[in-house]
């Protein structure tokens, strides 16, 4: 037998898949004799015990088979051809960039409290079992208590599902027997690809200086009326109003999105549509840019009446968000330590966003700086294709309108996020950017 044994595994393990690939291939037809395991070792150098356990090995999946006193034999089977990977199995190197001005990350989450939380439940069996359906209940009822306190939102727990992340509205879409989902436009349009895999038409719908505009017809209207993403409108309550009465007069359905709710510049939150109207308003938020993006718990609060055919559809599934996770959000927040949190956070990024803005003004860069707030829109007037292209080149990231535009329209305006960017960094990667600004 040629067998070639490269020593970058266990031997018995590269023995037994090399004589399995001499079988498969059918260079060892069925019923041809093996070596006895003595002459094996020896011809291979290796010890005997290696071909002990390479054999067993070959016996259990069916390969061979011995008989008493004879030794052992290929098992009656068809060759197959094996045929190699097509691309070679290497890690992709994803790009990094020293001055990541997007929205989409956090600098860091050195959080010494959570971290004790954890290390605490760790000690606890707590954890170890599962939770209901619709979430941990203590986490649930810490969330309708935070909600009543910041957000002047009344939700009771049973109405709160734990999910993670918002592809877990797929779950919602699929039970609202609504044929479509419109769509702001420009937009986070995520939801498209979710919609699109269930079979919904999608729409798109623009948005004014009052926030996401009215639709036509019954339809299930994804919005963030907070501060809608990517502009910065916060929706004036006469539209909130135009688009509830709409609903209520289609039989539609409105999924708001509570997009940085929690970090308003102003203390006074603004009133949400599920407080208008709890019947006809789903009310989604994720904790992936209040505590960090790595922790894939979000949660949503359904009408009643839609919750009632929620749980009854999905009878008997499970939770899929962690317990460890969920238990230690619920105690973060029920200590205190989460309101905390969110207000060092607010600090931090206020003062960033200071800088950020003294010194693009001081460099004659037009801001318009009262509408976002985890990010600053420049309005440059230019291709920002070329602009962006040019500064990921010098380790430069950050986004446009262009990419949220279902039509891929270029107004010229670049968004700059500073969530993830150091604060010692921002300088730097600020007179990049206004090079490649002032260059086109």
């Amino acid at each position: 037998m040629d067998i070639n044994l490269k020593g970058n595994k266990a031997k018995y393990i590269e023995l037994y898949e090399e004589i399995t690939r001499l079988i498969n291939s059918g260079e060892l037809k069925s019923g041809t004799k093996l070596p006895s395991k003595r002459d094996l070792s020896i011809d291979l150098n290796v010890s005997l015990n290696t071909v002990i356990n390479a054999y067993d090995l070959l016996i259990d999946e069916g390969y061979i088979y011995s008989v008493e006193k004879k030794g052992y034999y290929v098992s009656d089977q068809s060759s197959i051809e094996i045929k190699p990977i097509a691309e070679p199995i290497t890690s992709k190197r994803e790009d990094t960039y020293k001055y990541d001005f997007t929205t989409r990350n956090v600098e860091s989450f050195n959080n010494t409290n959570y971290r004790k939380i954890v290390r605490s439940l760790l000690n606890d069996n707590e954890f170890l079992n599962k939770t209901d359906f619709n979430g941990d209940l203590g986490l649930r009822t810490a969330i309708s208590d935070h909600l009543r306190l910041n957000r002047g939102i009344n939700a009771s727990p049973d109405l709160i599902f734990i999910s993670s992340g918002i592809e877990s509205l797929r779950s919602v879409l699929r039970i609202l027997n609504i044929d479509n989902i419109t769509l702001e436009n420009p937009g986070y349009h995520k939801l498209a690809a979710l919609a699109y895999n269930l079979s919904l038409k999608v729409n798109y719908i623009d948005v004014d200086e009052n926030g996401t505009m009215v639709p036509n017809n019954k339809t299930i209207l994804y919005t963030t009326p907070f501060n809608q993403f990517p502009t910065g409108i916060k929706m004036s309550i006469p539209r909130k109003k135009e688009l509830l009465s709409f609903a209520e007069r289609t039989d539609s359905y409105i999924i708001e999105d509570d997009f940085d709710a929690e970090f308003r510049i102003k203390e006074a939150p603004t009133t949400s549509l599920f407080t208008l109207s709890p019947a006809r308003v789903i009310f989604f938020s994720t904790f992936t840019m209040t505590l960090y993006p790595g922790l894939r718990i979000s949660y949503f609060i359904l009408p009643r009446s839609v919750k009632d055919i929620y749980l009854h559809h999905y009878k008997g599934y499970s939770s899929n968000v962690p317990t460890l996770e969920q238990l230690a959000l619920r105690d973060f927040i029920r200590e205190g330590y989460y309101a905390s949190h969110i207000n060092r956070r607010k600090k931090e990024y206020l003062r960033k966003r200071e800088i950020i803005v003294n010194y693009l003004k001081k460099n004659n860069i037009d801001v318009d700086e009262k509408k976002n707030y985890l990010s600053i829109l420049i309005n440059t007037n230019k291709d920002t294709s070329k602009i962006i292209n040019n500064a990921k080149k010098r380790g430069l990231i950050t986004d446009t309108l262009k990419n949220y535009d279902i039509n891929n329209n270029d107004s010229g305006v670049i968004i700059l996020g500073y969530t993830s960017i150091k604060e010692e960094d921002i300088i730097n990667g600020l007179d990049i950017l206004i090079e490649e600004i002032k260059a086109q």
